[in-house]
């Protein structure tokens, strides 16, 4: 199952549970999140099984904190974490944010009649930013796919009035470890003329909203961020960035009438489905906060590509930085709806961060970054279009 199969419960041996659990991961990937939901809530409450239980709770929570449901969610939480004294503690746990954000009333979102364009900036650091006002005051955030939640610096949130709702400082998880943060709501955070209000959110120390890239000098200042428009938000809008024309296209996500062939998924973090020269399927975490793609261990295994160790590599994120002799793949051509992607030099390397999904990679901000990048969760399309057939990202 934590390799998006559930279609191996119809060709193995599977007990009850196993099987129902497999059609709450299909009923997910499809979109369904409302019925994922009761089949999830129903095991994680009755499953024989405690692997089956303790597995459909972290899918419950996930789906819970998709549909934005804090206070269902921060219900549920006791009842599942009462004998688990290491979840109750962990200050990075989706059931101690849900407990500070179950009174802020539900996120409402308004658009115009028409797509909103936003000009696009590039950070330092290869991540996509755009203008964003917060309680009446323009700022420049990153658009971030890789962070579940939206951030806003200390500084930032300060200046816009944006504060804490406990007292307790809770902690978010990057891909090079922890930071801590403090759980909020902007009361009004506009794009353009997309208007959201009640947008939960995480204050972070504007010490920590930095970034080095691997391509900044070491001794240049690090990029500092104001604030990420996180997967929360992404998730709810139709998304179109077009690194060549340098511009961000905002619009209304309708739902399809017609059966799409769905490659992208949240299953605790967004996922993208790739295939392989060899047609095997593959699922890279979609964070287009990274700077670069990379591949982890578990790829090497499924397609039996071979290695190199190549030059040290500097990976940055909110928790710091890690430095080690790198591991590399010569070349990898994978496929996206179609299109060709080349990757030379490809760095395989395993981030801090877990996930319920077996990841293979991370598609970072870097694979899209001379042509249109095309996100909408509602339908489950992620796409990549180019001018010409194929791309080469390094």
């Amino acid at each position: 199952m934590t390799s998006l199969d559930p279609d191996y419960a119809q060709t193995h041996p599977v007990s009850a549970d196993e099987k129902q659990f497999a059609n709450a991961l299909r009923t997910i990937m499809a979109g369904e999140v409302d019925e994922a939901e009761l089949l999830l809530d129903s095991l994680a409450r009755h499953a024989g099984d405690s692997l089956v239980r303790s597995a459909s709770h972290v899918l419950l929570t996930a789906t819970l904190q998709y549909q934005d449901k804090w206070r269902e969610l921060a219900e549920i939480a006791p009842a599942r974490v009462r004998d688990s004294l290491s979840t109750r503690d962990d200050g990075a746990s989706v059931e101690r944010w849900a407990s500070a954000f179950k009174n802020v009333p539900r996120r409402q979102i308004s658009f115009p009649a028409s797509v909103v364009t936003l000009p696009l900036s590039i950070s330092a650091a290869g991540t996509p930013m755009i203008q964003v006002v917060i309680n009446g005051k323009p700022k420049q955030f990153w658009l971030d796919t890789g962070s579940s939640m939206s951030i806003v610096s200390s500084e930032v949130a300060a200046e816009c009035g944006v504060q804490p709702l406990i007292a307790d400082t809770l902690e978010v998880a990057t891909t090079t470890g922890r930071a801590p943060a403090r759980p909020s709501a902007i009361r009004r955070l506009e794009l353009g003329g997309v208007s959201i209000q009640s947008a939960t959110s995480m204050i972070v120390s504007s010490a920590l909203m930095v970034i080095r890239s691997a391509d900044i000098h070491e001794s240049s200042p690090p990029v500092k961020i104001d604030g990420i428009i996180g997967f929360d938000i992404i998730s709810q809008l139709n998304v179109q960035v077009d690194y060549e024309k340098g511009i961000v296209r905002l619009s209304r996500p309708v739902k399809s009438a017609a059966p799409l062939q769905r490659n992208f998924f949240w299953i605790g973090t967004p996922i993208v489905r790739l295939v392989s020269q060899g047609g095997i399927p593959l699922h890279f975490g979609l964070d287009t906060g990274s700077q670069e793609t990379f591949a982890m261990d578990r790829l090497i295994d499924k397609v039996r590509v071979r290695t190199f160790l190549g030059d040290r590599k500097r990976i940055g994120g909110f928790a710091g930085l890690k430095e080690f002799r790198g591991r590399f793949i010569p070349d990898m051509r994978l496929s996206l709806r179609g299109t060709n992607l080349i990757f030379q030099k490809l760095l395989v390397f395993t981030p801090a961060l877990s996930s319920f999904v077996a990841l293979d990679g991370v598609l970072g901000s870097d694979a899209a970054k001379t042509g249109v990048m095309r996100i909408d969760a509602v339908n489950g399309v992620f796409s990549l279009d180019r001018q010409v057939p194929d791309q080469v990202t390094r």
